[in-house]
């Protein structure tokens, strides 16, 4: 994968600079905390890219073989911090506001990046701006809110990839979205029933609107 290239801080200089130089939109880079556990090199790799004219870099807390499991490490973010003169984005474990503002303020980093958490929470966004901007907790959406948003997704999907494709899709996303409903497991027994969008309607009466 390309976290294979944090073994190469030369290789990573020279990709960022060829980039660079072929066009005039601003490049940035995601790296992680490192290869594995004996090669922690979030810093050396980082400063290649900004050495190599990297906009910006973003640095997820975790090595390869971790993938996503175990804690993010947000101390190396804050050493890629203190290190580079460009901006620094932190990635890793931001599950809500409250988490979000704690990277910032715990390494310093001029932006979060929200990943996994935002797969059936696309309100994580508005919630994180509000807290950073206010320190006001906005609070979860309602079911009817849910409801709308899921409609909504599929229909955007169905229009960009066509039914067959689009609501095949959905089913991946509707798994998702499941997540705190009270009859969540039955739902999801019934998701890769759906064929269309009027069945994907039904599914969201039943279970977001009990109706």
């Amino acid at each position: 994968d390309g976290s294979a290239l944090m073994q190469s801080p030369e290789l990573v200089e020279e990709i960022v600079s060829a980039i660079v130089s072929s066009q005039k939109k601003p490049v940035t880079v995601k790296i992680r905390k490192g290869y594995d556990d004996d090669n922690i090199n979030a810093v050396e790799i980082a400063l290649a890219a900004q050495r190599g004219g990297a906009s910006a870099v973003t640095v997820h807390g975790r090595t390869r073989p971790q993938f996503y499991s175990g804690k993010a490490d947000w101390e190396i973010i804050k050493d890629v911090k203190s290190a580079l003169n460009i901006p620094v984005i932190g990635n890793g474990d931001i599950v809500s506001p409250e988490t979000a503002r704690a990277m910032l303020d715990s390494t310093g980093c001029d932006a979060v990046m929200i990943g996994r958490a935002a797969e059936g929470n696309p309100w994580i966004f508005e919630r994180v701006t509000h807290f950073i901007n206010t320190g006001e907790l906005l609070p979860e959406p309602s079911r009817s809110q849910k409801a709308q948003t899921v409609i909504r997704h599929a229909r955007m999907l169905i229009d960009f990839k066509g039914e067959y494709i689009g609501v095949r899709e959905m089913r991946r996303h509707l798994g998702y979205y499941t997540k705190g409903l009270p009859q969540a497991s039955a739902m999801r027994a019934e998701i890769n029933t759906v064929m269309n969008m009027e069945d994907i309607k039904i599914l969201v009466d039943r279970y977001f609107l009990g109706i």
